[in-house]
Order: structure tokens, then sequence, then C-alpha cells
């Protein structure tokens, strides 16, 4: 990711910044004596525990997170507990390194967009917005992922955290300022945006709306964080004299180097246990297919009709098995979608970020809703509203792990795990039932699809409690 990804990038610099920090301090460290913690160790078990966890759901966010805990964890256990505190933030700041923040795109578009928005009707512009896209009297816009200032709110973060720590001792101050480096970018993201479409407006579309918003964009940004850094030193503590500790008649080194590599082997062993049982678990995990269910032809009311060639079906790339179904009731079409991603590969799970309804080339369909709904037996999905040309498409969409139906992503990757504790075969499928509608007129459709969504789990069972789903 610090290779393939210039939003990451910075992870390269983390760790020598780390310990950088702890040169800075070598004089106040010098004298302090190490000594074993087991403490350290349990944590170091206690992070490769989720790191096994994480990697049989594969979620690769918290497996970095744990591995950087385990390395932490074995700093303190050679080190010890009153070394390690005193080296407290050089070594959470090793937590960095992990590539983290892509899943708070989508927020903070939803965010850019009203904010701009909102800055432009009270600016006195008529503007009509559908989800991220909002039109003009001048052209057309849309907030898209590279606007959503993610990358901005990342490098204001990393370095306003090391700012903080090197400028303040007080911990209200440095609590303060790292609060305005997570706030700040944010809004000041929000007024780069409103800045770029107004000079768009006035320009009658002719400035900033290619690749010199990009330019436009970056200096205003680097503008604000030159303020916020300005003013933020203006409120420095001190600088940091460490206080003088004069050696004891004790060793400086309170254990001997046979109990150094004990405490080395042991580390070593937690390391390799979580990769090791991981390897034991998955081989139980099945490379299911898609449930027999799915090939029934009719339902009680409804029948299985051909392709009706709407304009938008769903796809995921990293299923190993998909399948889409239409069935009518005589008036109304609705279309049934499953995917299985069988064991998954890192990349291509059920529950990912990727596996987007509009995949990322196509041009002719944009989402305008997206929210939740309830449906019969209590089940709450999601719901979006797909506009392709003159016809909206009423979405719905959810996870179903063995009998477990959720909207959830989190839910959905817990029940993955227990049943990948147990040895469980049912069937984990990305599930999407959707129908065609006039534009505007989606709330007309959702009975339709809450008909079918009843009869369909009625007739199939799929939330009854001894309910065992065949695989073909």
């Amino acid at each position: 990711m610090w290779v393939h990804s210039s939003t990451f990038t910075y992870g390269f610099l983390v760790a020598p910044v780390s310990a950088w920090l702890l040169w800075t301090r070598r004089s106040y460290y010098y004298y302090l004596s190490p000594t074993f913690s087991y403490l350290g160790l349990a944590a170091i078990f206690a992070a490769g525990f989720v790191w096994l966890t994480a990697d049989l759901i594969h979620v690769l966010v918290v497996k970095q997170f744990a591995v950087v805990a385990m390395l932490v964890g074995a700093f303190w256990t050679l080190l010890g507990t009153q070394v390690a505190s005193k080296m407290l933030f050089p070594l959470a700041y090793l937590f960095f390194m992990v590539p983290v923040g892509e899943e708070l795109v989508p927020p903070l578009i939803e965010f850019t967009t009203s904010f701009t928005v909102g800055m432009l009707r009270l600016t006195g512009l008529p503007v009509y917005r559908e989800g991220s896209f909002f039109t003009l009297t001048s052209g057309n816009w849309s907030v898209i992922d590279a606007c959503s200032g993610i990358s901005y709110l990342i490098a204001s973060v990393t370095l306003g955290f090391v700012f903080a720590y090197l400028n303040y001792n007080s911990y209200w101050k440095r609590a303060l300022f790292m609060l305005l480096s997570v706030i700040v970018p944010i809004i000041a993201n929000g007024f780069r945006a409103y800045l770029i479409v107004m000079i768009g407006h006035l320009s009658n579309m002719t400035m900033a709306v290619g690749f010199d918003h990009l330019i436009y964009g970056g200096v205003f940004f680097g503008f604000v964080m030159l303020i916020l850094f300005y003013l933020g030193s203006l409120w420095r503590d001190p600088i940091f004299k460490p206080p003088v500790i004069m050696p004891t008649t004790k060793t400086v080194v309170a254990y001997t180097p046979r109990q150094a590599l004990f405490m080395l082997v042991a580390i070593s062993l937690l390391f390799l246990a979580g990769p090791l049982n991981s390897s034991r678990l998955l081989t139980r995990v099945p490379d299911n297919g898609l449930p027999n269910y799915l090939t029934i032809t009719e339902l009680p009311g409804w029948q299985r009709v051909n392709n009706p060639n709407w304009g938008w079906l769903p796809r995921f790339d990293g299923a190993v098995a998909q399948d889409i179904a239409f069935y009518s009731d005589g008036s109304k079409i609705v279309g049934l979608f499953h995917a299985n991603f069988g064991k998954e590969t890192q990349g291509q799970e059920l529950v990912n970020a990727k596996n987007m309804l509009l995949q990322p080339n196509d041009r002719t369909s944009r989402i305008i809703y997206s929210g939740s709904v309830d449906l019969p037996s209590g089940v709450s999905v999601e719901e979006h509203v797909i506009k392709h040309q003159d016809q909206d498409s009423l979405v719905l969409a959810w996870y179903q792990v063995g009998n477990t139906i959720t909207a959830n992503g989190y839910r959905a990757k817990w029940q993955q795990l227990l049943k990948r504790l147990t040895g469980d075969a049912a069937p984990e499928l990305k599930v999407i039932l959707w129908t065609e509608t006039a534009h505007n007129d989606a709330t007309e459709a959702l009975p339709v699809l809450q008909r079918f969504f009843a009869r369909w789990i009625a007739h199939n069972n799929l939330l009854g409690k001894n309910n065992q789903v065949g695989l073909n």
C-alpha cells in the first residue's frame, strides 16, 4: 500500500520518525534499567489472537494493527513497563504505519457534498442535488473519491500528532491540537470544494474544471495547514529538557543473556502461533458454491421469467460463483442476485469496500440515494436508488451468512468468524434484490420488493433455526 497508493506513501517515514523521536531524548533514556515485563508478553499473545481472528475473515487492516501491536508488545516485553512507558508516544506512533482511512471516504464525500451545496445555496445560487452529484445553471459537478479530502486528513493527522508531541508538554494542549488536526482539514476541504465550484461557475466553466482545480485546491489546503501550524506554534511550551538521571550501583540491564534468549524464543513462538493456527482452521472452510434453492423456477404468486434487459445489472468480479434470476407476479418484475466468494482471498471478500453496486467505469448510471429500510421478519437492509438514463432502480442489498441476514458488514464478519471457528459449511452470500421504476417514483416500488422478499424467505425457510442449506 505504501508503494501503490500515493495516499499512504508517508508510511515509509513513520518508523524513521519514531526512531528520531527516541533519539532526541536519548539522554533521558540512557540510565533507565530495562527489565522483563510479562504484561508485554500477554499483550503479544492478545494481539496475536486478534491477528488470528482477523486472518480467518480476511480483515487486512485489523491484521496490520495487530502486527504493529505485537511489535510494540515485544519492545514492552524486553524493556519493561517503566522504560516502555517513557517511550509511549514514539512507540504508539508506529501504528501510523498501518494504511487506514479509506473507509472514511464515503462519509467525507457526503460531508463535502452537503457543505458545498449548503454554501452555494447560502451564496444565493440555485442547486439541484442527487447524491454526490449536483447541478448549477453553469454546469454539472460531482464529489468523487479524490475530492473527499482523505489525503489531506491523513497528512494533517500524521504531522499534527508529531507537532503536538514536540511543541507541548501539557496533555490538554496536545489533545486540543490533535483534535484540531482532525477537524480543520475536513472543514478546509469543504471550503476548498466550494471555492473550486465558484471559480468554475463564475468563469463560465473555463477555469477549475480540469487538472488546474487540483492545483488550486492543493494551494488553498496548504495555506490553511500553514496557518494551523503557525497558530499552534504561538502557544508552544518551552523545549523539553529531560531530567538528568544519575547512574546507580545496580546494573543497567536487569537480566542475564540466558533470560534474554528465553524471552526472545517466547516472543518468536507467539509471533508464529497465529499463522500456524490460521492455516489449520482455514483448511476446514469449504469452497462453497451456490445454494440449491436458487434453482427454483417459481414461488407462490411469482414465476421465473427471462431477463427483461434493464440497463443495470449487479456484478462482483471477486465472486467465485454468481447467479441472477428474474421473477414476475404478472404485473411487476424483480431481479434477484446472489454472489458467493468461497474461501475468500485478500481483496476478494464478501465484505469489502470494493464490492460496489456500480463498476468504476460505469458512466451511464449513478447512485442518487442510499439508506436503509426494514423488511418483513424484522430484517433491516441497505436501500439504494440507481439512476440509469430515464429509469430508476430501487435496490435492496444484504449479507446472508448461514441463516443470518444483515446489512451490517461488522455483524456479517462476526458471523463468518463464528462459522469458521466451528467448521460450519453454510454459504456466505451477498444478495441483491431490485426492480425498475420510473424516475423519482422509487417509493412505489418498495412494496413490490417487500412482497417478494417475504415470499422468498418463507418459501426457503432462510430464517428458520434448523434450516440446512444445500449446495450445488
